[in-house]
């Protein structure tokens, strides 16, 4: 895996925090041609294109984190809940089941068990 611009990717983030939406994009993609395999620039991605409307490709994205970073919780727990605002609901109970097997006892796996107990 190549080094990761971590001043780049600090400076999508702060954008896509800010709701700069159109300036935090073109920043993960930079990123991300140049570290396709970074799982936290996949996530970013995911959460600013899904902010523009476009969420079929958040989905994508956020799988890509996902299967980058299967273990971290944060990532999985996004992708559930946008599987469960697409109506997607097998896909967003995997998703939940999915955190609450890596660590049910975090904020995380709590916001899965909430999530869960919708279904």
């Amino acid at each position: 895996m190549a080094d990761i611009d971590q001043a780049l990717l600090d400076q999508a983030h702060a954008c896509r925090i800010d709701g700069k939406y159109d300036e935090a994009r073109p920043c993960y993609q930079q990123l991300l041609d140049a570290s396709p395999d970074c799982a936290e620039g996949w996530w970013g991605l995911g959460l600013t294109v899904m902010n523009q409307g476009e969420f079929d490709e958040s989905i994508e994205c956020l799988k890509k984190a996902a299967e980058l970073a299967p273990d971290n919780q944060s990532y999985v727990l996004d992708l559930g809940k946008h599987y469960a605002m697409l109506g997607m609901d097998d896909e967003a109970r995997a998703a939940y089941e999915q955190v609450l097997a890596l660590d049910a006892d975090s904020r995380e796996g709590a916001d899965a068990a909430t999530q869960l107990s919708y279904y």
